[in-house]
């Protein structure tokens, strides 16, 4: 009995697709399949795919969102704060009486901007997701947090996800 082991990551959004695996062969011929059925146009080596830039290694790929952070700093008006490497607790995120933001819809666009940045960066993934039951509200120190989110993002800037 012969067993063989093979991965395929296959992503889809709409109608972008991403398709990469552990065996060019098999990946070549699942490739063929599905143009037999679906239109499709081979890019080639990904190297950017939604955000999320893709460095081929020798054991896999690696994931990073480093522009799309540097993108998320501009639009903050933070480019040139100093980074650190430390995340807020979640706990630190309350519903306490504050004094509300100011500006309730760049606080959206940020923390829904920080979203996609969960894609490559898990330890962040609570933190984000607290952050969207808060949005009804947000108040000046939750904006403070958010800050020092993006600050701890600058410092990490190198972070990401490997595949292998």
């Amino acid at each position: 009995m012969v067993l063989i082991s093979f991965i395929f990551y296959l992503l889809v959004y709409i109608d972008d697709i991403l398709l990469t695996g552990s065996n060019s062969a098999m990946l070549n011929r699942l490739i063929q399949l599905l143009s037999s059925k679906f239109k499709l146009r081979d890019l080639g080596a990904v190297h950017y795919f939604l955000g999320i830039e893709v460095q081929s290694t020798g054991m896999g790929l690696m994931l990073q969102q480093h522009k799309y952070m540097f993108d998320i700093l501009t639009r903050a008006g933070m480019t040139s704060c100093k980074p650190i490497d430390t995340l807020v607790s979640p706990l630190k995120i309350t519903i306490l009486p504050d004094n509300l933001f100011s500006d309730p819809t760049r606080f959206h666009q940020i923390v829904g901007a920080l979203r996609y940045l969960t894609f490559t960066r898990s330890d962040i993934y609570f933190v984000v997701n607290r952050f969207f039951q808060l949005m009804h509200a947000p108040t000046d120190s939750h904006w403070f947090v958010v800050k020092h989110i993006l600050l701890h993002f600058k410092g990490t800037a190198s972070y990401g996800f490997h595949i292998t």
